[in-house]
């Protein structure tokens, strides 16, 4: 039997097991590697083997769960360097050119003294104390003198120098207690030393940090959830120009300790704009804490007992709201804000002044006659010429995101086959090396399948003209940036507007002719799209030369309310197995959420040999200053490294499966891992080549445009998947062999990839 066709059996017995235990999910199959499969074995001598060995690898994966519930999170692993990296940049502070700083002038003056704070607290975005946010939110207040004072990017607060509160469902306020002597460094700014003891101040931020992992006994921030997944702060940062540089402090609110009356602070930046600075004019604290208020006219202080602090957003995603506007001035903000944000312009050139005026007339009409389709239609149709594959637009109201030029699916479009609880993309129609096009499988209850079109079959002609003339016409509906990309979306075979979707085929050694339109009346359409659900299942895997392999499929790199603790005892099972190598499965991984890139792809690096991503950044315009401002990919400083130890580290060789749907996290997960030679990329095409942030714009007639303001960039400016997509090591040539194994149930890519592995020494 097919190995895939028996991984099929296998998990539909694991799921059903558990649905009639009264659960919904496979307990053996999600979080640990137990299912075997055999493969080219015979059927059934390797499936009593594999199920023989699976009580082996349950008992393994018990120990392996106990490990990983005691692991260090990712903050202490990295506390050594940090403090290394610490040293460091207390030396150049140190120095500093030999330029001393001001001495203090005089005592500062209180706006309130009360005794200083004992109480902050944090206003909260709208909708970030909600009952989802609250669970994946934390404010926190993190000693940042290094980071400020010293501006080390890649300053990581130690677990024991952050206080922590969790927000409430009914509240959209935080309040953090205050210890009447903090942890954290001490740093002398009068003399420009760090000290163990004596006068100086100690240095707060608060912050909000969203989206975090749901971890089971969460006690601090690691250093991804430090930088990655900070939201807001109560100081107000500028991104710097180059992303190996620190953000700025421009404004807001610092919260600070003196450990003597007479410590000395900044009263305000100096003559250089900059904080913490030898020109910073100085004053003296009283001891305790005191709220200092940073602004360009001079630095306000207040001790009073309780104080609220703003947030500032870190980066800005707050949708940009033109809904007031009537639909012409709409469009006309709407092309200002992409020629001034849009960061593809060198790889996707547009001219959005020339675009304003030639679509202005059709706007108008659409808004007076109130169409809200054709005006949404309009901004498809500009996300089109972009080709960006970021670009999407939604029409609200009507039930959710509309595929407004997404066509009607005949059946073809592919489908969504599950493994384990996770889905994997099955694809409908097949372009071979030669220029031909076959069928891979049709949807059940499709009109494809009512007309009696079956897997196999050839289409020569789509509504009368070459199967190839019509895929380089249809490919205009698609916005993806690649040129296979958009092959792949015409070989859907949607029935776009009101044209017919008329086949002529060679089946059954002989031409036929359906007309699949006719047939859409009879039931309803199919759907191609993946099932919105975030998971991962994980297997074992038996090669024919006998080795154990794990096999891990993935949707999403979105928590999805305990995904990182379920991959990381994953891990741990598969190290404590032995397993001589892993397969991860990201053909479906088409999730929009970045959140666990970083914690994912640092599972596959060590403390001796970390993951840097000094060539990696992320690049958006300042709309005030009116330049472009970059930083660390995904927010991460270049400099931070990143590494597991424990049992979710996993060392042992690796090899990504990646497809056509394959998207923006996924690629950027693929292409880290690819460049850092980390992993081994095994696919049939590229990836589609779209990565990066968008903005939500709110139009009139609830037209809603996710438009890209941020762009993901390499180590030369370049984009580095953006309009490329990453090219597997080892491409397969999906040609009628490839695709007969499909339609019978195997999987060729998986096959290769074992193949791959088997060809491997053994670790010693």
């Amino acid at each position: 039997m097919p190995h895939a066709r028996l991984l099929r059996n296998l998990l539909h017995h694991t799921c059903a097991a558990d649905r009639r235990a009264g659960t919904t999910r496979p307990t053996a199959a999600l979080i640990a590697l137990v299912v075997c499969a055999a493969f080219a074995m015979p059927a059934h001598s390797g499936l009593l083997d594999g199920l023989g060995r699976a009580g082996e690898a349950i008992s393994r994966s018990e120990g392996a769960v106990s490990a990983g519930q005691q692991m260090m999170s990712t903050g202490q692993q990295v506390m050594s360097t940090g403090r290394q990296a610490m040293d460091a940049g207390r030396q150049a502070w140190d120095s500093r050119n030999g330029i001393p700083f001001q001495p203090p002038s005089g005592p500062a003056v209180m706006a309130r003294d009360e005794g200083g704070p004992v109480r902050l607290i944090a206003a909260l975005e709208r909708g970030a104390g909600d009952p989802v946010a609250a669970g994946s939110t934390l404010v926190a207040l993190l000693d940042q003198g290094a980071y400020f004072v010293q501006r080390q990017t890649a300053h990581v607060t130690a677990p024991q120098d952050q206080l922590l509160a969790t927000p409430r469902a009914d509240s959209s306020a935080v309040s953090i207690d205050l210890p009447a002597t903090p942890p954290g460094t001490l740093f002398d700014l009068g003399s420009g030393r760090v000290r163990t003891s004596g006068a100086g101040v100690k240095i707060f931020a608060l912050s909000v940090h969203t989206s975090l992992p749901r971890r089971a006994s969460r006690r601090a921030l690691d250093a991804i959830e430090q930088h990655a997944m900070l939201t807001t702060s109560s100081v107000q940062m500028e991104w710097p120009l180059q992303p190996d540089l620190a953000m700025e402090a421009v404004g807001g609110k610092l919260l600070v300790w003196a450990s003597e009356s007479g410590a000395a602070f900044p009263a305000g930046f100096g003559a250089d704009g900059r904080l913490f600075t030898p020109d910073d004019p100085m004053v003296r604290l009283p001891r305790g804490y005191t709220v200092v208020t940073l602004d360009s006219r001079g630095f306000s202080f207040d001790r009073s007992r309780e104080i609220a602090l703003s947030q500032y957003g870190v980066q800005s995603t707050a949708d940009i709201d033109l809904t007031r506007l009537s639909p012409g001035e709409a469009f006309k903000a709407f092309t200002s804000v992409m020629h001034e944000r849009y960061p593809f312009r060198g790889a996707q050139p547009m001219d959005w002044a020339r675009l304003q005026a030639e679509l202005a007339d059709k706007v108008r009409q659409a808004g007076d006659q109130r169409e809200r389709q054709a005006m949404a239609q309009i901004y498809v149709d500009i996300g089109t010429r972009l080709q960006d594959g970021l670009f999407r637009v939604e029409l609200r109201g009507t039930g959710g995101p509309q595929g407004l030029t997404a066509g009607l699916d005949v059946g073809l479009a592919g489908q969504w086959l599950p493994r384990g609880i996770t889905p994997l993309p099955m694809q409908g129609v097949w372009w071979l090396p030669d220029g031909r096009a076959l069928v891979g499988s049709v949807a059940p209850s499709s009109a494809a399948e009512l007309a009696g079109l079956r897997p196999g079959a050839e289409i020569v002609e789509v509504n009368g003209e070459s199967i190839g003339r019509y895929v380089g016409r249809a490919a205009q509906y698609s916005n993806r940036p690649t040129e296979v990309g958009r092959r792949h979306d015409a070989l859907k075979l949607m029935a776009y507007d009101r044209e017919a979707m008329v086949l002529k085929v060679r089946q059954d050694g002989k031409d036929q002719t359906f007309d699949l339109r006719q047939r859409v009346a009879e039931r309803p359409q199919a759907t191609g799209s993946a099932p919105n659900n975030e998971s991962l299942s994980a297997f074992q895997l038996r090669s024919q030369s006998g080795r154990q392999y794990g096999y891990i499929a993935l949707n999403s790199f979105a928590d999805g309310g305990g995904n990182l603790d379920q991959w990381e005892r994953s891990l741990a099972a598969a190290t404590q197995a032995r397993l001589s190598g892993l397969v991860l499965d990201l053909r479906g991984a088409n999730h929009g959420a970045y959140q666990l890139v970083p914690h994912y792809a640092a599972s596959f690096f060590s403390y001796d040999r970390p993951l840097r991503l000094q060539g990696y950044a992320q690049r958006q315009v300042d709309a005030t200053a009116k330049v472009w401002r970059t930083r660390g990919s995904l927010g991460l400083p270049p400099q931070l490294p990143l590494f597991t130890q424990g049992g979710a580290y996993y060392g042992a060789p690796l090899v990504l499966l990646t497809g056509p749907e394959c998207t923006g996290p996924c690629e950027m997960f693929a292409a880290w891992l690819q460049k850092a030679g980390r992993a081994q990329v095994i696919g049939t095409e590229p990836t589609p080549g779209a990565v990066g942030m968008t903005t939500r714009v709110l139009l009139p007639g609830d037209v809603v445009v996710h438009a890209p303001t941020v762009a993901e960039l390499g180590a030369k400016g370049d984009h580095y998947v953006f309009g490329k997509g990453v090219e597997p090591d080892l491409r397969l040539a999906a040609d009628a062999g490839f695709v007969q194994r499909v339609m019978t149930g195997g999987d060729p890519v998986l096959d290769a990839a074992v193949q791959w592995l088997d060809g491997r020494p053994l670790a010693r």
